[in-house]
């Protein structure tokens, strides 16, 4: 008897055996694809956030805490620098650098961070408006598309936000509340959670909870 002969008995003989089979196999393959695309996946947003970053300035410290801070926005800064170190590097002139994207931060707002930042972060990220305008002004904020669907902050709305990265209300400053100016299209990238503002905006509001905290 022929080998096909065989195959084809033992199918009549015990049709489930085959539809487990079949069922098996098709969640194997299923199983596969899903963790391809989510390899896929995972390798693009790294290097979307990666944004040909060449270079990453800060205090001294953890290289990998500083890069999972700068570039992830996922882990606490290890320090800071002043503005005169870091003047050199955010000279639009030096021959060396193609643009330079100053951060400041320290605060956050429902667990996204406030970041004072100019509108290169936007180049580095491909990040495009979506509603409203840039920030200009201090205390403006122009806000990514995962903040505004998290939190539901609209154009014209204001808020205050927390010291730290942690969603406490006993850290709220009580000076100062951010208005949103803009939204961003969504990119995909880090830029989605974040919460763009002028550096002197984030040097503001810490300068009053620092005479808090003296009177």
């Amino acid at each position: 008897m022929s080998v096909l002969k065989l195959a084809w008995k033992n199918i009549v003989s015990n049709p489930l055996n085959l539809i487990l089979s079949i069922i098996l196999f098709g969640l194997g393959i299923g199983l596969i694809s899903f963790l391809m695309l989510l390899n896929t996946q995972l390798s693009e947003n790294f290097e979307k956030n990666l944004a040909d970053i060449d270079l990453v300035i800060g205090a001294k410290g953890s290289p990998l805490q500083m890069i999972l801070c700068s570039m992830y926005h996922i882990d606490n800064p290890t320090g800071n620098i002043t503005v005169d170190e870091a003047k050199a590097f955010l000279n639009p002139g030096h021959p060396l650098l193609e643009i330079s994207v100053p951060l400041s931060l320290g605060d956050s707002y429902k667990r996204h961070r406030i970041v004072g930042t100019n509108d290169g972060i936007l180049e580095l990220y491909n990040a495009q408006l979506d509603q409203g305008k840039i920030w200009a002004q201090d205390l403006d904020v122009t806000i990514g598309a995962g903040v505004a669907r998290s939190t539901g902050l609209k154009i014209g709305d204001s808020f205050k936000s927390s010291h730290g990265f942690d969603d406490d209300a006993d850290l709220a400053h009580d000076h100062s509340a951010f208005n949103v100016v803009g939204i961003l299209k969504p990119s995909g990238s880090v830029v989605d959670q974040l919460i763009l503002t002028n550096p002197s905006t984030v040097w503001a509001v810490h300068d009053h909870a620092a005479e808090d905290h003296a009177g």
